[in-house]
Order: structure tokens, then sequence, then C-alpha cells
């Protein structure tokens, strides 16, 4: 009879390096979940004590000391902290915050890792020159705008302008320091669990308002304080989970990110925002139709046409809330385009008008960053501040025509690298990705023809770090291609010989 001791030394083993790996991830995951749940805790409940603020930094204290050099550790922190970051602000002292401490963390740890690296301390990418650009013309706006508010904005003109460009720092920080796929992955999986994670805060905060006697009072701004901005992070955020889903739905456990998915539209659609549901439409809409998905595809055709011919199919809340858009319909032929709509639509047309005559009145520099609210009420009929609601139209105004320009060819250079990530890449968890965040540019595209929706962090801090990884994987893609090509070569030309 054999001992057991030999059969237990015969089995094969997985190597210790193996064993490593999955107890690193399992922690990794583990502390993610962790600090994403208290997060969420905190921001239900509003309870951002001294005691907490405390374990924050203690726990940042511990951060850095096993980042000094690893910047990737700091940075998955932020990227599941951004989303979170305007209601847990973490304020020791004047620009002491968690933010801003995460970020010198980052830069730290960055620096004192590039003496070990290959690469150039700041890799060549596309987006580098237009964002330098635009935010030298947003200096040039800031020094503007400060000058004409200095005694009615002081500030806070600065302390907008910060959080206008953070996000897009945030692009040089990730695309310089995330450099392997493992890394990359993990930051897509935070955003999803973050993503996920504030629609589950929004949908209980709805389901605690009960009964309301309008649609103002039953909108929800959760992490943001704004319907509005809230539904443009579902928009951002959740194709991801669409995509994914797609590329993997021959496996039972990919319909865990359909489920994911319906959350965030769950919580887009408790946000009562009719740009929000038009960009999720026509986000979804988009993914379908680059992946030819025949399971999504022609269930959604069918749904379409039924709506169309049947609008009373869409839930009541859906129906209500556009229908509440156009009043006096006895005599909508005869209206003018202000007069066909509800006053919160008809503000915006005239706003957007007299948008247009600020731009027209000024086209090159604008009038400064920060003074749209001031200045629309000289070129227009609103007699109080009031925002653009429309980025295009709000960056042209304040920054001129040029940097909205250079705005524009950021979105279209981030949706090209996209595209070329979807094209070329064989992982289908990427692939899902990143046919997810095509749906995402689309999206946030129409999201910001109804608003202001790139100029805050816990909205568009996560949307620069995904176009940071796309352009990342972009370069390990291609230098795959490249030793694939120079093996398939030195194959040839050994045959020959």
């Amino acid at each position: 009879m054999a001992n057991p001791t030999t059969l237990t030394n015969r089995l094969p083993r997985r190597p210790a390096a193996l064993d490593q790996t999955v107890i690193n991830n399992r922690f990794f995951y583990f502390t993610v979940v962790f600090y994403v749940i208290l997060q969420s805790i905190v921001v239900y409940l509003n309870i951002e004590s001294r005691m907490f603020i405390a374990f924050c930094y203690f726990s940042i204290a511990i951060l850095l000391f096993f980042s000094l050099n690893k910047p990737e550790i700091p940075i998955f922190v932020l990227t599941l902290y951004v989303p979170f970051s305007k209601i847990i602000v973490g304020n020791l002292a004047t620009a002491v915050n968690f933010t801003n401490v995460l970020l010198f963390i980052i830069l730290f740890s960055w620096f004192i890792s590039h003496e070990s690296r290959e690469e150039r301390f700041l890799v060549r990418t596309p987006l580098n020159f237009p964002l330098f650009l635009f935010a030298l013309l947003g200096i040039i706006s800031l020094i503007q705008g400060s000058y004409q508010m200095v005694d009615i904005e002081g500030g806070n003109l600065i302390f907008s302008f910060w959080r206008w460009y953070v996000p897009m720092f945030l692009y040089i920080v990730v695309v310089n320091n995330i450099r392997n796929r493992e890394s990359i992955k993990k930051m897509f999986i935070i955003i999803m669990i973050t993503a996920v994670a504030v629609a589950l805060i929004t949908i209980r905060e709805h389901a605690n308002i009960g009964n309301v006697s309008s649609w103002e009072k039953a909108r929800i701004g959760g992490i943001s304080g704004n319907p509005n901005s809230l539904g443009t992070f579902f928009v951002n955020y959740g194709p991801l989970l669409l995509g994914i889903f797609i590329y993997n739905v021959h496996k039972i456990g990919s319909w865990i990110y359909m489920f994911f998915f319906l959350l965030c539209a769950r919580g887009a659609h408790v946000t009562y925002s009719r740009g929000t549901w038009l960009a999720m439409g026509i986000a979804t809409l988009f993914i379908t139709a680059v992946t030819r998905s025949k399971k999504l595809l022609i269930p959604g055709i069918i749904l379409v046409i039924l709506v169309v011919l049947n609008p009373s199919l869409l839930p009541e809340s859906i129906t209500g809330r556009f229908q509440s858009t156009f009043t006096n319909r006895q005599t909508y032929l005869e209206q003018s385009v202000e007069e066909k709509v509800e006053k919160s639509s008809s503000d915006r047309i005239i706003i957007w008008k007299g948008a247009l005559n600020m731009i027209q009145h000024n086209p090159f520099l604008g009038f400064g960053f920060g003074v749209f609210p001031y200045y629309i009420m000289d070129y227009s009929e609103i007699e109080a501040q009031r925002d653009a609601h429309n980025t295009y139209l709000r960056i042209a105004a304040e920054m001129g025509v040029p940097a909205l320009l250079v705005f524009l060819s950021l979105l279209i250079i981030v949706f090209s690298t996209t595209f070329w990530v979807f094209r070329h890449s064989k992982d289908k968890f990427f692939k899902g990705c990143s046919v997810g965040f095509l749906g995402s540019i689309i999206g946030l595209a129409v999201a910001c023809m109804f608003g202001s929706r790139m100029n805050s962090l816990e909205i568009s801090g996560q949307f620069w770090i995904i176009a940071a990884l796309m352009q990342r994987l972009k370069i390990i893609i291609t230098q795959e291609m490249i030793d694939k090509n120079k093996q398939r070569a030195q194959s040839n030309a050994e045959t020959k010989k």
C-alpha cells in the first residue's frame, strides 16, 4: 500500500509565484471592496466624522510607505476615491485634502521610480500637445476672468479651474505609470465597482424619497449634488459593463455584468434627466450596432419600433417627464420654440441664443473663465445668473472658439485611440471595455449638449483615467505586434538558411 505522504508528494503543485499572485489578487480585491463599501456608507449616511478622516489619513500614511517605488498603488487608491471626492473631501487645511495628498504621493512615487525604468519620464502620446494647449488657453482665460471677477468670485475661479483640469491631468499621471495588462485590468475593475456602488446609493436614495409632488423633488443628485451631472456619471461608466457582457455572453458568469449595467441604467433613470436618458440610449444603441450583437440588436430594434408605435409601453415616469417638456399643445404649430416647451427647456433655448451672441462678440479669446453666468444677462433675456447648459457653448463663450476646437480634438483623439484598441485587441475583457468606452464617449458628447459635464472631478475624473488606459493598451498591443513581426522575420530567415 502506497504511503499517503508519497502520493501527496507526487501530486502536481502550483508554482509558489502563482500562489503568491492569487493571494495578492484576493487581498487587492478585498481591500477595494472594503473601501468602496466604507465610502458608500459615509456618502449615504453623510457622516464624514473626524474619526473617519483620521482613519483615512492613517491609511494614506501606510500607503506612502508601500508605494515609494510603485506609483500604481496610489493610482489605484485615487481611482477608487475619485467618484466620492466631492462629498468625502478630507480637508485639513487650505489645499490639503484627500485628492491633493494622493496626487502628491503619486507624483513623488513617479519621480522616485523613474530611475529604474527604460521608458521616458513623459511618454509621447497623441493627447500630450492638445492637453497642454487646452491648459494654456485655460490659464489665459483664467487670468482674463480673474481680472474681471476678482471682487465677485475671488478665489472661487481658481478652485473651479482646478476641478476642470485635474481630471485631465490624471490622464498624464496614469498613462505614464500604469504599464502592464494586469494593472490596467485592475483599474477597469475598480472603475466598474465604484460605478455599481454609486448606482446602489442612488437607487437607495430614490427609494427613501417616497411620494413627491413634482419631478424636481423626485430627482436624485447623489455623489455630485446635481441630477444631470450624476446621470452623466452613469453614461460615462455604465456602458463598460455592457461591453464586457456582450463579449463574454456565452459565459454564465458574464450575466452579472448585465445585471450591474441595469443597475447603472436604473440609477440614470431616477435622475429624471432627459439629456441623460437620451445619451444612455444612444450609447447603448451604438454599442449594440458596433458589436452586431444579435442577442441585443434584434430585441432592441423590435423594442424601438414598438415604442415608436405605442409610447405608452414606456414607464410612466419617462413618458411623463418627456411630455412635461411641451406645454400648450393645442396651439403647438403657431407658437415659437420658446413657447412650445416648459420653462426649464425654454430658458435653455434663450440661454443658448445668448451664448451664440457672446461668441460672435468675442470669438477668439472669449470673455474669460467662469464669467458666463454674469455676462449672459447682457446678451439674452435671462434676468438671473445661469449656466450655459451646454459644454461646447460655454467653452467657446468663455475661452474662445480655438479652445473649443482643441477640446473637440481631445474627444476625437480619445475616440480614435479607443477604436484602434477595439479593432486590434484579442483579449475579450479589453475588447469589451473598449467598445463600452466608445459608447461612453458618444453618450458623453450627447450629454455635453445639455449641460457642463466635464468640469468636475467626481464625474469626469475616471473618464480621463480610462482614456489613459486605452492609450497604454495601444502602446502595449503595438509593441506586441512589432515583437511578433520580428520573431516571424527571424523564423523565416532561419527557414531559408
